[in-house]
This record gives C-alpha cells, sequence and structure tokens, in this order.
C-alpha cells in the first residue's frame, strides 16, 4: 500500500468514526441507557448542541449601517421655507458647493424667487434662485456662506434595476431627516425613449427637491415630484453646465 492509498484509508475512517461517534452519542446511547442494568449510560450521554465550525461568512443584509447613511445624507439636505416672517415648509434641498450652491425641484421652488434656507445646523440663510432647467425641474439656488458640507455624487446612469436606494426627506425639530428605503424597478437602459429612473417608492411633498442616495452614501438624484421622482441627467453634468456659465 503507497502513501496516497494509506491517506485515504486514513481519511474513510476519519470520517466513518465520526459519523459513527454522533450517531452512537445522539440515538443510541440514550435508547441503550434507558434499559434496566444500563441506567449509569446516562452520564455519558450529553445534550450539548453539535458545533460545526465553518470559515465562511453569510452577508444577511447589505452591509451598510443606514442610520449612520440617513445622518450622513442630512448634513447636505437643506429645508426651503417661504421668505417672510412666518415661513411655510416648501421643500428641500440638496447643498452641491461649499459656498451655497443648492439643487432643488421646480415643484419646491414653484414660482417664488426668494426663500429662506435651513442648514442641518439649524442656521437659516436667505436664498434666491439663480438658475433653472425647465424641462428637468431643476432649480439652483444660493445662499452666501462658507465651509458647508457638500454632496458627493455618482452618475445616475450606473444605477441597475433592482439596486437599493435612499430617499431622504422633511427634518424635524432635532433635525432628524425622515427616509424612505426603496428598490429601483426601471433604470435608465431601460427607459431610452422616456429617460426618467422609476422606484418602489411612493413619496409625498415632504420628499419633494430631496436627494436620492446609494448605499455608499453618494447622491444619485433628486426628487422631482411623486410622479417622477429622480432627474434623469446626471447632477454631476448639471452642476458643471453651471459653473461654466
Amino acid at each position: 500500500m503507497n502513501i496516497k492509498q494509506l491517506s485515504i484509508v486514513i481519511l474513510i475512517s476519519f470520517i466513518v468514526g465520526t459519523i459513527g461517534t454522533i450517531f452512537f452519542t445522539r440515538w443510541a446511547l440514550p435508547k441503550i441507557s434507558t434499559a434496566t442494568g444500563f441506567t449509569w449510560l446516562n452520564s455519558l450521554v450529553t445534550n450539548s448542541p453539535i458545533v460545526i465550525n465553518r470559515h465562511e461568512e453569510v452577508q444577511l443584509n447589505e452591509g451598510v449601517n443606514v442610520i449612520d447613511l440617513i445622518k450622513q445624507s442630512g448634513n447636505i439636505t437643506v429645508g426651503i421655507y417661504t421668505a417672510g416672517a412666518a415661513p411655510q415648509f416648501l421643500g428641500n434641498g440638496i447643498m452641491m458647493t461649499g459656498d451655497g450652491l443648492i439643487f432643488t425641484a421646480s415643484s419646491v421652488t414653484q414660482k417664488q424667487t426668494q426663500f429662506n434656507v435651513v442648514i442641518n445646523d439649524g442656521h437659516t440663510f436667505p436664498a434666491s434662485v439663480k438658475d433653472q432647467d425647465v424641462k428637468n425641474g431643476l432649480v439652483v439656488l444660493a445662499i452666501e456662506s462658507s465651509g458647508l458640507p457638500t454632496a458627493q455624487l455618482d452618475p445616475a446612469a450606473k444605477l441597475e434595476t433592482g439596486q437599493r436606494v435612499i430617499f431622504i426627506g422633511r427634518s424635524n425639530i432635532k433635525f432628524e431627516h425622515e427616509a424612505l428605503s426603496a428598490l429601483i424597478t426601471q433604470s435608465l437602459a431601460n427607459q431610452l425613449a422616456n429617460p426618467q429612473i422609476s422606484t418602489d417608492a411612493t413619496v409625498n411633498s415632504d420628499y419633494f427637491g430631496g436627494p436620492i442616495v446609494n448605499l455608499t452614501g453618494h447622491v444619485v438624484g433628486l426628487v422631482i415630484d411623486n410622479t417622477h421622482n429622480i432627474i434623469a441627467e446626471d447632477l454631476q453634468t448639471a452642476l458643471s453646465k453651471y459653473l461654466t456659465k
């Protein structure tokens, strides 16, 4: 018998012995120990669980701390209010540059041009409309500030059907934002004739103008309204167009 044959015999013996031991201690021994004269075998019976060690990790979730993701995204989400003594909430916006450039939706601003913007630390700034894209429903606002947190962007074209995204909405008095988890139901690749991205989310006006982020925390879109909830144009492209004017 050579070494290979000996190794196979040892392996088979080990497997058979292991199976035999488990069978004997778990099933045969408890039955035998109940017979007259064999009760002393009870001391050998074990009820401890069988533990099988496997060097394998099973990811049961998507590996993301959603609470931290919402807090992070809330830092670049602003509240937009009417200007005046009794401001009323209109919608949200996304902080695009550190000096106060904000993207929002035409469903938020409607026909108004002057606003109050509340950032996530509670400070309020007057804001005005600087530009708008009627086709996509995108509106550009500006406040005067510096050192503000800004959105990190990923192109909407990279979104795939079945991918999870998070909608960030209105904040409360503690600046904790509403949030909504959704799945992409149709990507840009599936809607070439009408380039809008669809999700399974049902959003209300508390989310208008707010960001949609992927699970890395990058902004992939902006809520336009409750029908077309993600702007089709890449936000980075829209930002570059405005900054080069």
